[in-house]
């Protein structure tokens, strides 16, 4: 996987309605094998993956965004964050992982996801989910 550049990055996500400017951007590491092991990584199911690694303990947070990858591609993406790192089990298992940078939409802890999960039929917030709830969150990063 390669990076888009920063510049190409806010480009893509500005077509999406979105307000990179106001977007925080991170990179997300390999977490250590032991921990990639106990977590829950089905394959392509991110949200899932990253809801049920914050339920049970794997994660402090539930964190919604883009994954800035291949020249002209951002992609919807939930990962977790643990202590001040960000990681993303769901890509990790794989193999040959490599770091890559993230736009953060929102971040919710343990609680907060569950409660959206209940009133979203049991299925972890997504980007649509926001969109559809974006007055409700006053996301400076969405158009509305």
């Amino acid at each position: 996987m390669t990076q888009l550049t920063l510049e190409a990055a806010h480009k893509e996500l500005a077509a999406l309605n979105l307000k990179p400017e106001n977007m925080r951007f991170v990179t997300v590491n390999a977490m250590d094998e032991e921990l990639l092991e106990s977590c829950t990584t089905t394959e392509d199911e991110s949200f899932y993956n990253s809801y049920m690694n914050v339920i049970f303990t794997k994660g402090d947070r539930y964190v919604l965004g883009y994954r800035c990858e291949n020249e002209g591609d951002v992609v919807d993406h939930a990962i977790i964050k643990r202590g001040d790192e960000y990681f993303d089990p769901t890509l990790q298992i794989k193999g040959d992982f490599k770091p890559y940078r993230y736009a953060i939409l929102t971040e919710f802890k343990v609680f907060d996801v569950m409660r959206h999960a209940k009133s979203n039929k049991d299925f972890p917030p997504d980007v649509d989910f926001l969109r559809a709830r974006a007055k409700h969150y006053k996301l400076s990063q969405i158009h509305i």
